[in-house]
């Protein structure tokens, strides 16, 4: 097994942490950050993941309550590792804090096309940043997305895969964070599994999220 980004530190910058790692049925997914941003888990089965176990997205998600610090500010990290077998997927969410009424705040970060897809708008539905391939099939993929308040970046196990110009804040969001889909009941969810989902308030360099040893 190997890891990419660097654990929490005391500049680290870390928001939340879900490992996903709860015995099966416990209705919660805790924030092990030590910020207490846990989730409600709806409909979502544990399995085994890349590292204890993992959520079983088809179907459900995992509902964080809204807190100001899942709204960044000036820079972000997302990364967590997913695994599907579905090719093709579009328009389906890893993870999102963009609803009706708020189209110019907030993040997603999933797939569109089949490929991965990172948006952090200025205006309603701005600012997409889609990678180039499909995401690979049948196997575990580390995904992660940073900005660092002029460019979005996108990397695919460890490798900048796209970048794009968008200067400016993180704008505010008053939604709850979901995991696994655009929100709860909608179609727009991914189908596969998610594991180890970090949040960072700073971006991480390309040498953090390459491969580092365990």
């Amino acid at each position: 097994l190997t890891r990419r980004l660097n654990e929490a530190g005391p500049h680290s910058g870390l928001v939340a942490r879900w490992s996903f790692d709860e015995p099966a049925g416990t209705p919660v997914a805790f924030d092990i950050s030590g910020n207490r941003l846990g989730g409600e888990v709806l409909g979502v089965e544990r399995v085994p993941g890349i590292v204890g176990t993992a959520i079983d997205c088809r179907g459900g998600v995992v509902l964080v309550p809204d807190d100001p610090r899942l709204s960044v500010g000036n820079a972000l990290t997302i990364d967590c590792w997913v695994k599907t077998d579905v090719a093709g997927q579009n328009d389906t969410w890893i993870v999102n804090r963009i609803q009706g009424g708020g189209l110019d705040t907030g993040y997603r970060f999933g797939l569109v096309a089949g490929r991965p897809c990172f948006a952090l708008p200025q205006t309603d539905w701005s600012h997409h940043l889609t990678g180039p391939e499909p995401l690979p099939l049948g196997r575990w993929v580390h995904l992660a997305a940073t900005f660092d308040g002029r460019t979005l970046r996108l990397y695919v196990d460890g490798d900048e895969v796209a970048s794009r110009d968008r200067p400016g804040r993180v704008n505010p969001s008053h939604f709850d964070l979901v995991i696994g889909s655009f929100a709860p009941g909608t179609r727009a969810q991914l189908t596969g599994l998610v594991d180890e989902e970090r949040h960072f308030s700073r971006a991480h360099s390309t040498d953090e999220i390459r491969i580092s040893p365990a």
